[in-house]
């Protein structure tokens, strides 16, 4: 079993490395990265998400509330780098201060997080940082990195296409990709898509000061009772972001005319 194991394992090396060269390029990170996860396999995830969020939280239907997210994030859709699927943007009622993206363009709002945010700008920032992480593929690199190699060799091994066994790959994983969902982003993924944030507020014709506010309505709010709000553990280095956020803005208003 250990020598088949070592098998799977150098042919799964072997085919990285000849395929890490080519991959496909990623406008938005601007370099050549190695999807397994076809787009139309990450609708189809995204939407077994989407059935699994709707049992554990309540989807909002206010008409106004989600109204105006939806208006913020379709206009910021407009300019995302990656327009091979639809962004459906969701407000989910609790008193919780936090937004997500999954797989396949769907993200959530948290009415917690929506109360304490004053302009569209504020809104925008948090919504285009969101779609960075889907334009970047974030999301869906969280769970090749979890699947490794044992998702690679399934694909080597199987006389089963690798789209259908991507697929089965999928349904027996729900449960991990719940996990990753709320699993912090690394370093380089939140300052990635800071930077894709303010790009795409600064396209779709918003305030980028408005990400600058919202971090610091993330900031006083966690000092209060001294509870981290979800959004700063699944996306951490808030500090660090702000540094670099604001020498970014700085430039880009150096850069109008």
């Amino acid at each position: 079993m250990k020598y088949f194991q070592l098998i799977v394992f150098l042919v799964s090396v072997t085919f990285l490395s000849g395929c890490a060269s080519l991959g496909t390029y990623n406008p938005a990170t601007e370099r050549r990265e190695l999807i397994f996860i076809s787009t139309p396999s990450e609708v189809s995830m995204g939407k077994d998400i989407h059935s699994q969020l709707q049992r554990e939280y309540e989807i909002s239907y206010d008409l106004v509330k989600t109204g105006r997210l939806k208006n913020i994030g379709q206009r910021l859709a407009q300019v995302s780098d990656r327009q091979d699927f639809k962004y459906n943007f969701y407000l989910i009622n609790k008193d919780e201060m936090n937004a997500f993206t999954t797989p396949g363009g769907n993200i959530y709002f948290f009415s917690g997080l929506l109360d304490k945010l004053t302009s569209d700008d504020e809104v925008a920032s948090v919504l285009a940082h969101e779609i960075g992480h889907c334009a970047a593929r974030h999301t869906v690199k969280k769970f090749q990195a979890a699947l490794g190699y044992d998702l690679i060799g399934s694909i080597l091994l199987s006389q089963v296409s690798p789209e259908n066994q991507m697929r089965n790959v999928l349904l027996r994983s729900s449960n991990t990709v719940m996990s990753l969902i709320f699993s912090a982003y690394g370093r380089q993924d939140e300052f990635e898509s800071d930077h894709l944030g303010l790009k795409y507020m600064h396209l779709a014709g918003f305030n980028l000061d408005g990400m600058i506010k919202a971090f610091e309505v993330l900031e006083q709010n966690s000092k209060g009772d001294g509870r981290i709000p979800l959004i700063l553990r699944t996306h951490p280095y808030i500090k660090d972001r702000i540094i670099k956020v604001k020498d970014e803005i700085t430039r880009y208003k150096k850069a109008a005319p």
